[in-house]
């Protein structure tokens, strides 16, 4: 009982999370860009920040970083750590940072005065998840 509780309040945290995330390329081809977050309610995005993301990246990558960039906080990481995922989230996030390549092109953890400076550069483009153990990092799935 005490599981569905905390999950059901995790759920309610991660009500401003996108139903679906938007490619950088396709975010800069809408007026107003946006994704649809799982409240129903519209996620706007800054056209500057778009426009940053796009001179950081590769033409080729913009088909390929999904937006916003998640930002996990699970307690598994420790205080103070959060988690990103995705090769090329991780390149842009590296970038911002000034922090060398990671070997592990999946995943990059980063600590709270880096989680700072990401989100101070990038308060559309990225969002906090809130993750407990039992969803395994997911941030999408949906408990009963």
């Amino acid at each position: 009982m005490r599981d569905d509780l905390i999950k059901k309040e995790i759920q309610n945290l991660n009500k401003h999370l996108p139903k679906a995330r938007a490619t950088l390329d396709k975010l800069l081809e809408q007026d107003k860009p946006h994704v649809e977050s799982r409240s129903g309610d519209a996620h706007r995005f800054k056209k500057k920040e778009l426009e940053y993301l796009a001179e950081l990246l590769s033409k080729e990558k913009h088909s390929k970083l999904r937006l916003p960039i998640i930002i996990r906080i699970s307690p598994e990481l420790g205080r103070g750590a959060s988690k990103i995922s995705g090769n090329i989230e991780r390149e842009v996030i590296e970038k911002i940072i000034e922090k060398e390549e990671t070997e592990d092109k999946k995943e990059l953890i980063i600590y709270r005065p880096e989680t700072r400076a990401v989100r101070k550069k990038l308060p559309t483009t990225t969002q906090y998840a809130f993750m407990i153990s039992s969803t395994k990092g997911k941030p999408y799935e949906r408990t009963r």
